[in-house]
């Protein structure tokens, strides 16, 4: 009698939402029965390697692992400890032939159709006929489970199939030609890849993930999740026109291209938008971390680039946002080139040897919240530079280095305690903290109290209103955070002198 396969992040058991999907606690323990409440338990299951189990645990992120159910049984009651049971069904027959059980195959595991996964077999033809396979079926999921599988050329995919792999260290695709991608497709849609390692030969010029459009409006609907790509010739990841899309967890190092390339070029309506990418990092990449070409309506979340000449470049995009994100080791950790309505919230720029954010080509609307910069190192030119025609605000940077500022800036920052609001500066006048005033002398000398005063700080002084004999005032003395003195050249000035505090960024 056949037995059916189960698991694998189907999420069964109604604990807590993930992506939308729902699914159990992370490490639950997994026990099923014939009826929602009481009945028998089944403890006739497999594991993925044949191996006898009772009873399934989820991994950190609540996904089941594949696991094989009794005898004949097509459905059963999951219990994770909670209120009540879910129902669970099987995925699809795994016993008998591939042709008689096709009709009712959802899941096909490349090792059926002649994989190897020792690492030293071509298995480039028996994965291509799992994804045929999945796409003559109307759609499912390709499974492969753990192993080292080479592939002497590209697997070409289709939309509506899927690939789950047992864990990015565990189910690996490895590239042997270097001019070839691991993955690719033109204009698909409805694409997950889940638990895989896409291992490049280090050279070349393929990629780990390749898909392009060429008819259809947009690559639609992909989700590539807990991904390891790396030593790839060319990009990790390239997706032309990549639209209500989600990259989460992925991990992209030590390719010759740039780490996540999404290009979207001005030649389609519903292209290039309605993206994100959630925890996913850049490291060691030759060209960048990030390249978004003229994306819209994308989000990055917790994402990091490490190691690049650009940590991330925006380029012509429209309403992208940046939100907990970092660059460590770039020359430039984030470039804002052109477009419009971009956002960074909370970002950092660690020992960047060059400019660490940069706007430029007329990018407007880019509105910098909580940028930090740290440990800079000593080739570093600028923290913040923003050239002629941008439009950007500014809250709350923290810089090392100076910044260089053009176009026009409104800027609220640690800096000298301004607000500068389209090329005006105002600063705080009032209260025991002011940074500028008046004070009028009295025999050629007055003190002025505020806490706003440090021992580097630079202290601007002007005669406002001439009085006595006029002298040339000067800063005689400060007390850091107390206050300072003004004493003029004549010990008969009576002026009313002007102040202003700056400090060094």
């Amino acid at each position: 009698m056949a037995r059916y396969t189960y698991g694998a992040g189907i999420g069964d058991f109604v604990v807590q939402p993930n992506d939308g999907v729902w699914g159990v606690s992370p490490y639950a323990v997994v026990t099923f029965w014939s009826a929602a409440s009481g009945g028998a338990q089944y403890t006739d299951l497999q594991d993925a390697g044949a191996q006898p189990v009772t009873q399934v645990s989820a991994d950190q992120y609540g996904a089941l692992p594949i696991f094989f159910g009794p005898d004949g049984v097509t459905g059963m009651w999951a219990d994770a400890g909670g209120a009540s049971r879910a129902w669970m069904e099987a995925h699809s027959v795994v016993e008998g032939s591939v042709e008689s059980d096709s009709s009712v195959r959802d899941w096909f595991n490349v090792l059926d159709y002649g994989a190897k996964g020792d690492g030293i077999a071509d298995d480039t033809a028996a994965v291509q006929l799992a994804v045929n396979a999945a796409s003559a079926a109307g759609g499912g999921t390709v499974y492969v489970p753990r192993g080292r599988y080479l592939l002497s050329s590209a697997i070409t995919w289709a939309s509506g199939v899927n690939a789950l792999g047992a864990g990015d260290r565990a189910s690996i695709l490895q590239s042997t030609n270097q001019n070839n991608d691991c993955i690719t497709g033109t204009d698909i849609s409805g694409v997950t890849l889940q638990g895989l390692q896409l291992s490049g030969p280090g050279r070349g010029f393929g990629s780990g993930v390749r898909f392009t459009r060429f008819s259809a409006p947009s690559t639609a609907n992909i989700t590539l999740r807990d991904l390891l790509i790396q030593s790839f010739g060319g990009d990790g990841v390239f997706c032309h026109e990549l639209a209500g899309s989600v990259l989460q967890r992925v991990r992209v190092r030590t390719c010759g291209g740039i780490g996540f390339h999404l290009r979207a070029p001005q030649d389609t309506v519903l292209g290039g938008a309605s993206t994100t990418l959630i925890g996913c990092s850049a490291e060691g990449n030759v060209t960048a971390g990030f390249w978004l070409d003229g994306m819209s309506y994308t989000n990055l979340t917790g994402c990091a680039a490490q190691g690049s000449p650009s940590g991330y470049r925006l380029d012509t995009c429209t309403s992208v946002t940046l939100t907990s994100c970092g660059a460590e080791q770039c020359t430039t950790s984030l470039i804002v080139y052109g477009g419009k309505g971009t956002t960074v919230n909370g970002f950092v720029s660690e020992a960047s040897d060059g400019t660490s954010v940069w706007v430029t080509n007329a990018a407007t609307g880019v509105v910098l919240v909580g940028v930090a910069e740290v440990l800079p190192v000593a080739a570093a030119t600028a923290c913040l530079r923003t050239d002629t025609g941008t439009i950007v605000t500014v809250l709350g940077l923290t810089a090392v280095r100076a910044n260089a500022l053009s176009g026009t800036v409104n800027r609220l920052d640690a800096g000298d305690g301004a607000l500068v609001v389209a090329g005006k500066t105002v600063v705080p006048s009032g209260g025991t903290a002011a940074r500028m005033g008046t004070a009028v002398m009295a025999a050629g000398t007055v003190t002025v109290n505020t806490t706003a005063i440090a021992a580097s700080s630079v202290v601007q002084l002007t005669i406002q209103t001439p009085g006595g004999t006029v002298g040339s005032p000067y800063v005689n003395a400060r007390t850091a955070g107390t206050s300072f003195v003004i004493k003029s050249t004549s010990a008969s000035d009576t002026s009313t002198v002007g102040w202003r505090i700056l400090d060094p960024s």
